[in-house]
């Protein structure tokens, strides 16, 4: 009842708050669209298309069983998944989740599989990391492959970190069998993508619309900051490139933001994994990126000076919290190895 009456006073809230700022509102909903139009659907649609034909085109299976021992050895996943984890690495957010559920449904992979999957591989591509934050809210190419790097290194680690006590698959020794033609498969991805970039358009304008209100609301900048990194990474990393150094932006890129979690929600739920868990390793994510970048950054100094509107992009703010960082870590780490294989994951 208490629920009830906290999430009903929520929505009157907002209902509110939308009222008061309408116009701001009406704003921040065109800047959502624009960002959909100019950097989501250009970045992320061709990934989904390409991820969903590879998981279910014969010839596309058939090429990728080369990846078969690292997906089994590595992994402990069968050489199926390797369209799930190869594209939720370099596709963008949305990208692994949507395939290993496409892949679940078809019973390719298993439940425990399926969930391993949903934790590990929901990472930025290098073309948002690489030339939007890097190249252009930080005006330095390296600083964007160092980041890309640290987020895809903590991916790896934490997929790996999952697989040291799962059941290791069997090997494939025969050629997948697919009642489905390469066209059919071209058809069906095409529309399936066009399906999920409509929803992650749908939570993008929404959560631009949110922030907008937020903005206007006379919050302090500092508040206005960790709101936006908490719930839409791109206006976050925009807001911390003025600023902050580059650990707390990979970090903030680990994390993904509440928005990007929102658009992977129902591939998550198809899968039959809990939620809880599912953000703690977003959690886990982040502060691996940003430990990895911060080692990275002093084996690869980025220069403070090619940067135009950073005070410092270093490791020196960050180390004061390394000792926190690996308590969260370790606490995380725990937390997953404790997890009974023996049962559903998740």
């Amino acid at each position: 009842m208490v629920k009830n009456a906290a999430v009903a006073g929520v929505a009157v809230l907002c209902a509110s708050m939308l009222l008061v700022f309408a116009r701001q509102a009406v704003c921040g909903a065109a800047k959502g669209l624009e960002t959909c139009a100019g950097v989501i659907i250009p970045s992320l649609f061709p990934f989904l298309a390409v991820s969903a034909f590879a998981a279910v085109s014969p010839s596309c299976k058939s090429a990728m069983r080369f990846l078969s021992p690292v997906m089994r050895h590595v992994f402990r996943l069968p050489s199926a998944a390797a369209p799930a984890v190869l594209f939720g690495l370099i596709g963008g957010y949305p990208v692994g989740c949507t395939t290993a559920a496409q892949l679940y449904a078809r019973g390719e992979i298993n439940t425990e599989q399926a969930q391993r999957i949903t934790c590990f591989c929901v990472n930025a591509g290098p073309a948002f990391v690489i030339t939007a934050v890097g190249s252009v809210m930080l005006s330095s190419i390296k600083a964007g492959v160092i980041l890309f790097a640290s987020c895809m290194a903590a991916s790896l680690l934490i997929g790996i970190m999952l697989g040291f006590t799962a059941e290791k698959p069997i090997a494939d020794k025969a050629k997948p069998i697919s009642n489905i033609s390469d066209i059919q498969a071209l058809v069906e991805a095409t529309e399936k993508a066009a399906a999920s970039i409509i929803k992650i358009c749908a939570w993008t304008v929404l959560f631009a619309c949110i922030y907008a209100v937020v903005e206007n609301s006379g919050a302090k900048k500092e508040i206005l900051t960790a709101f936006e990194c908490l719930f839409e990474v791109t206006g976050g990393c925009r807001e911390l490139a003025k600023g902050s150094n580059l650990c707390t932006i990979a970090a903030a890129l680990g994390w993904g933001g509440l928005c990007v979690c929102c658009q992977v929600m129902e591939s998550v739920r198809k899968t039959g994994a809990k939620l809880s868990v599912f953000f703690a390793f977003r959690a886990l994510h982040a502060a691996l990126a940003a430990v990895i970048c911060s080692v990275l950054l002093k084996v690869f100094p980025v220069e403070t000076d090619v940067f135009s509107n950073v005070a410092a992009v270093t490791a020196n703010g960050f180390s004061y919290s390394v000792p926190a960082t690996a308590a969260l870590m370790c606490l995380c780490a725990v937390f997953v190895i404790d997890l009974d294989r023996s049962k559903k994951m998740c």
